[in-house]
C-alpha cells in the first residue's frame, strides 16, 4: 500500500494509529492487527469523510492479488470489532449500500516526540507478552474443505463440525462459537490468526473431511491464535460407520490438549450420544442440512429424513426436535398453521418426553407454545429450561430473545440477542433480530445502520430487506420502502407479504389506486393458494378500513397465524390498540396481564 499516511500519526476516540511505526494503540495500550487489517484501517483513515468503493479498496490494500468481495467483508468485520463499533452507539465506518465505505469518526493528526515513541514501544512489547500468556478459554471450529462433490459429503462435513461443537460446548469455562459462524469460512483459504481475532477466540480448530466410498478421512488441528502455532493435530482414517466414535475421540483429545479437568458427570456429557445407530445419525444430519435451505421443497425433504431416522431409532430425541422445527418452518409461509403446527407440537412433546435434558427439545417446544398455543407462561418456562441445560445454545437465546420482544421486554431481548451474537457474530437472523428491536423501539437510524452491515454479509437475505422497508415506512421515506419490497418480490415471487407491505406503503403515500390494486391481487391469490391474511391486513390499515382490519384479524386468530405474536409491538397496529375489539383479541391471544 502506497498511502501518504505511512509517515503520519492519527488519533480518534481514544485510538492512536502510527503509520510509520505500524503501531495501533487504544488508551495507550497496544492493539494487535494483522498486516492487511492495519493497511485497511490506515487507508480508510487517510481518506476519512470520503466514499471509498470496494474496487478501490481491492486495488490499494490488496494490490496484485485476487481478492473475493467476501474477503473485504470479513476484513471490515475484523476492523469494526477491533474498534468496538456499536458500543454505546459508536460508529467509525459507515456502510454505503452496494457502493463502499466511509470513515466517519473525527480524526486529528499529531506528532510524537522520541521519548513518547520509546515509551509506546515498551508498552507494545509488554502487551504482546501478556497476550501470548493468555489461557485458551475460547475456540471456533472451521470446516475448511470437503473434497467430496456430492451432497452427502456436504452434510457430513457440517454434521461432524456441529457435533464436535456441541460436545465441546459442554466443557465449563470454554466458549465455543456456533457452527454457522465457522461455515461462513468453508471452502476458503483462511489465516487462522486473522479469523481467530475476528471471532475473538484464542484457538481455532480446522477440520478437513474426505469421503472415499465407505472410507472416511478426517484431518484436524488446533491452532493458537496469538502466534499461529499448532496445539494439537491428528488424522483419522476409518469407515463411515465409525463416525460417532471418531467425534468422541476428537472431543476428548481437544479437552486433554487444553488441559481441562472434568468431573465424571462432565466427561459423560462430553461424549453423550443421542443415538448409537449410524444410519439414523446420518439421516438426522441430512435432515438438518436440508432444514437450513429454507424453501418448502427442502424443508419437506428434511421432514422425510427425520421421519426415516425415527423409524430406525424411535427413541432419537434430536430427530423429533428437528422434525418439530421443520414443521414450524412450513407454518404460515408455506402452509396453514392448523395443518402443520399440531405436528410440530407432537414432535416437540415427544422429544421432551424421551430426553428432558435435551436443550434443543425445550427450544422447539417453546416455539410451539408461543406461536401456536399462545401459552406465554409455558413458553418462557421452556426457553429458560433450554438455556439452563445449555447456556451457549444460539437458537435458545435467539428464540427467547424473540419471545421477549413480542411482549415488549426489549432490554432483556437485546441481552439475549447480544449473547447469541457473541457465539455467532455472522448470523444474518440474529443481526436482523437485533435491528428489528431497534426498529420497534423507534431507534430508526441505528436500525438502518445495523441492517446495512447485515446486507454487507448477504445482500439477498430477504428478512433484512423486510425490516429495512418497514423502518423506511416509519421514517416516512416511502420511495425507499417501496424499493425494498419490490426487491424482495423480485427475489421470491411467492413473497406475498412483500406485496402487502408494498400496498401499505402506497396507501400511506396517498397512492390509493396502487394500494387497492395490490389488495385485489392478494385476495384473488388467496382463493387459489395459501396467502397469510396479514398481507391484506396491512393494506387495509393503510387505506383506513378499520372494520375490515378487525374482521381480518379474527381470521388470523382462527388460523392461529404466527403474525398474532406481533400484535402488541408492531407500529402499524398502533392506531387499533384503544379499540375494545382489539383489546379483546390481545386477551384471547393470551398476552401476560403485565403487558396486555
Amino acid at each position: 500500500m502506497n498511502g501518504s499516511g505511512q509517515g503520519k500519526v492519527y488519533e480518534f476516540k481514544g485510538f492512536r494509529l502510527d503509520g510509520a511505526q505500524r503501531r495501533f494503540l487504544h488508551d495507550g495500550r497496544p492493539v494487535q492487527l494483522k498486516a492487511k487489517i492495519f493497511d485497511l484501517l490506515l487507508f480508510l483513515v487517510e481518506r476519512r469523510g470520503q466514499l471509498v468503493d470496494k474496487d478501490e479498496l481491492m486495488r490499494e490494500v490488496w494490490p496484485n492479488t485476487i481478492v473475493e468481495e467476501n474477503n473485504i467483508t470479513v476484513s471490515m468485520s475484523i476492523l469494526r470489532k477491533t474498534l468496538g463499533e456499536g458500543v454505546d452507539g459508536r460508529q467509525f465506518i459507515e456502510t454505503v449500500p452496494r457502493r463502499g465505505y466511509r470513515f466517519v469518526a473525527d480524526v486529528r493528526e499529531i506528532s510524537l516526540g522520541a521519548n513518547e515513541a520509546t515509551a509506546i514501544s515498551g508498552q507494545v512489547e509488554r502487551g504482546q507478552s501478556s497476550l501470548r500468556e493468555a489461557p485458551i478459554d475460547s475456540l471456533a471450529v472451521l470446516p475448511i474443505h470437503n473434497v467430496s462433490k456430492d451432497m452427502s459429503g456436504e452434510y457430513l462435513s457440517k454434521g461432524i463440525t456441529e457435533s464436535i461443537i456441541n460436545s465441546l460446548s459442554q466443557v465449563p469455562s470454554l466458549r465455543v462459537m456456533a457452527c454457522s459462524t465457522g461455515f461462513r469460512f468453508k471452502g476458503k483459504e483462511v489465516d487462522p490468526q486473522e479469523v481467530g481475532m475476528l471471532l475473538n477466540v484464542r484457538a481455532l480448530m480446522l477440520v478437513r473431511v474426505i469421503q472415499l466410498g465407505k472410507k472416511l478421512i478426517i484431518r484436524s488441528e488446533l491452532v493458537k491464535v496469538s502466534d499461529g502455532s499448532q496445539i494439537w493435530g491428528e488424522q483419522y482414517e476409518r469407515t463411515s460407520s465409525d463416525l460417532l466414535a471418531i467425534q468422541d475421540e476428537i472431543a476428548k483429545a481437544i479437552v486433554e490438549s487444553l488441559k481441562f479437568k472434568l468431573t465424571l458427570q462432565q466427561q459423560k456429557r462430553l461424549t453423550k450420544r443421542y443415538t448409537d445407530n449410524i444410519e439414523a445419525y446420518n439421516l438426522y444430519l441430512r435432515g438438518r442440512y436440508f432444514w437450513t435451505r429454507y424453501s418448502k421443497e427442502w424443508v419437506l425433504k428434511s421432514i422425510e429424513a427425520f421421519k426415516q431416522a425415527i423409524e430406525i431409532d424411535s427413541s432419537y430425541a434430536l430427530a423429533y426436535s428437528g422434525m418439530a422445527d421443520a414443521y414450524f418452518r412450513l407454518s404460515n409461509i408455506h402452509l396453514p398453521p392448523s395443518e402443520v403446527m399440531p405436528k410440530a407440537r407432537e414432535a416437540a412433546l415427544k422429544a421432551v418426553e424421551i430426553d428432558d435434558e435435551l436443550a434443543e427439545a425445550h427450544s422447539s417446544l417453546g416455539l410451539v407454545r408461543v406461536y401456536y398455543d399462545h401459552d406465554w407462561v409455558a413458553a418462557e418456562r421452556e426457553f429458560k429450561r433450554c438455556l439452563e441445560l445449555n447456556p451457549d445454545l444460539v437458537l435458545g437465546h435467539q428464540r427467547y430473545g424473540s419471545y421477549l420482544a413480542f411482549i415488549g421486554r426489549f432490554d432483556e431481548s437485546n441481552a439475549h440477542y447480544q449473547r447469541a451474537l457473541e457465539l455467532d457474530p455472522f448470523s444474518l437472523q440474529i443481526n436482523m433480530n437485533l435491528a428489528t428491536n431497534l426498529y420497534l423501539m423507534g431507534e430508526y437510524e441505528r436500525a438502518i445502520n445495523l441492517l446495512e452491515k447485515t446486507l454487507d454479509l448477504e445482500p439477498d437475505y430477504i428478512p433484512t430487506h423486510y425490516v429495512l422497508g418497514c423502518t423506511y415506512i416509519q421514517q416516512g421515506d416511502f420511495d425507499k420502502a417501496v424499493a425494498e419490497f419490490q426487491f424482495i418480490y423480485k427475489l421470491d415471487e411467492e413473497a406475498y407479504m412483500a406485496l402487502g407491505f408494498m400496498g401499505y406503503t402506497y396507501a400511506l403515500a396517498g397512492q390509493r389506486a396502487e394500494a387497492e390494486n395490490l389488495l385485489n391481487i392478494l385476495k384473488d391469490l388467496s382463493l387459489r393458494k395459501h396467502v397469510s391474511p396479514y398481507s391484506m391486513v396491512v393494506i387495509q390499515l393503510g387505506l383506513g378500513l378499520k372494520d375490515q382490519v378487525l374482521e381480518m384479524l379474527e381470521r388470523l386468530y382462527e388460523e392461529r397465524s404466527e403474525w398474532l405474536v406481533w400484535l402488541k409491538v408492531s407500529p402499524e397496529l398502533k392506531e387499533l390498540r384503544e379499540e375494545l375489539a382489539f383489546k379483546d383479541l390481545l386477551s384471547r391471544v393470551g398476552f401476560p396481564n403485565s403487558i396486555a
